[in-house]
């Protein structure tokens, strides 16, 4: 029984072995149609070494044949069929010689969307385990080159996709640059998207179109990153930014709902300084009643410490408006007593009683009434 098994085994190793050498031979005795149908069919070790000399090959040839439906399809099995745990397992000297390959082939077969496309997909699916950033420079330098508008739309949405997976800020930087750029409104879609999934390499960038002061383009960064799929810690960084350089209030107080909403102290501040000229544009009308509550409001959130004496002094100058009966918008003051009574700090006390001894409707003296009774002593 032993010696069936044992013939069994030898027989398989043998026709493996023999399966193994076939393939080897079609590929080096056959026509290029030939190689590719050896290549896509072979696996295991065979398969490794198959996809690697047919790399080689198209390499080493592709200058000579030139155009070349045949070629260019020996090139994508070569390429599509190397797998990635056997390159995972490569030390990292012999990870950069395949990515060299890749990158040769992709220069090379410049003619071929089809190659470069299957270089893309491969340098993509490998991106985990390997050093991308040489790739990365070459398609940030064919997203730069004067001939790219010429390039398949296939091609060039390619592009620009796989860099929202491997791009850099230089990527960025190009991509946004692009955005101005009438040309590429085709490409505005896949454009969008890479640049959102490139803001949390590219925070410089983004700051910087930020402190540059230019409206349109403030307006378009933060629409991006109000989308983007990025850290709180990035959208609120952005946010603060907006906040203290945008020349759009109605981004400032979009800004403001972000920094609000995540409770950003970090933002103090900006916000006060917000508040201390909101005061000036709410008089003068730049601003909404309902825009200045939100921001008043937002006050215990951001800045529920330092923003005690502002509000402190803010009151007593609505109260002193009252007492010379000039008009005072009631939500305004119902926004600043409920956030002294919110935030609690006795400091409020006195100018928190005073609303109580003044003209204002009930609703505004049981506010005060309710914040006095919530003060901590």
């Amino acid at each position: 029984m032993k010696k069936i098994i044992s013939f069994f085994l030898l027989s398989s190793i043998l026709l493996a072995n023999v399966s193994g050498q076939e393939y080897k031979k079609k590929f080096i005795k056959g026509n290029i149609t030939d190689k590719t149908v050896a290549v896509r069919e072979a696996s295991g070790q065979e398969g490794i070494w198959l996809s690697q000399k047919a790399i080689d090959f198209v390499l080493e040839n592709n200058d000579i044949i030139g155009t070349d439906r045949d070629m260019d399809g020996l090139a994508v099995a070569a390429v599509l069929s190397l797998p990635n745990d056997y390159v995972y397992g490569l030390s990292e000297t012999e990870k950069t010689k395949v990515l060299e390959k890749f990158i040769n082939l992709f220069e090379k077969f410049s003619r071929s969307n089809t190659v470069q496309i299957a270089v893309q997909s491969k340098v993509l699916s490998l991106k985990d385990n390997i050093n991308t950033s040489p790739f990365t420079e070459v398609l940030n330098k064919f997203l730069q080159s004067s001939t790219v508008l010429s390039s398949d739309s296939s091609l060039l949405k390619s592009v620009i996709n796989s860099l929202g997976f491997i791009g850099n800020n230089i990527s960025f930087s190009i991509l946004y640059n692009n955005l101005n750029d009438k040309r590429y409104s085709a490409y505005y879609p896949e454009i969008e998207e890479t640049i959102k999934k490139l803001i949390p390499v590219s925070m410089n960038e983004v700051l910087q179109i930020i402190h540059s002061h230019d409206a349109a383009n403030t307006q378009r960064i933060f629409n991006l990153v109000k989308d983007a799929e990025i850290s709180t810690t990035n959208l609120c960084e952005i946010s603060e930014n907006i906040l203290n350089d945008s020349p759009i209030i109605s981004l400032k107080f979009d800004a403001l709902v972000i920094l609000n909403s995540h409770k950003w102290t970090r933002a103090s501040n900006s916000v006060l300084t917000f508040f201390a000229s909101a005061q000036n544009d709410f008089q003068n009308e730049l601003i909404t009643e309902e825009q200045f509550v939100s921001l008043i409001e937002s006050l215990v959130n951001i800045s529920p410490l330092d923003a005690v004496n502002p509000l402190i002094k803010y009151l007593g100058e609505l109260n002193q408006q009252l007492e010379y009966n000039n008009s005072v918008a009631q939500n305004v003051v119902l926004a600043v007593i409920n956030s002294l009574g919110a935030i609690g700090d006795k400091q409020a006390f006195d100018s928190l009683l005073s609303v109580t001894y003044l003209n204002y409707p009930e609703p505004v003296l049981s506010a005060a009434r309710q914040a006095l009774a919530g003060l901590r002593w």
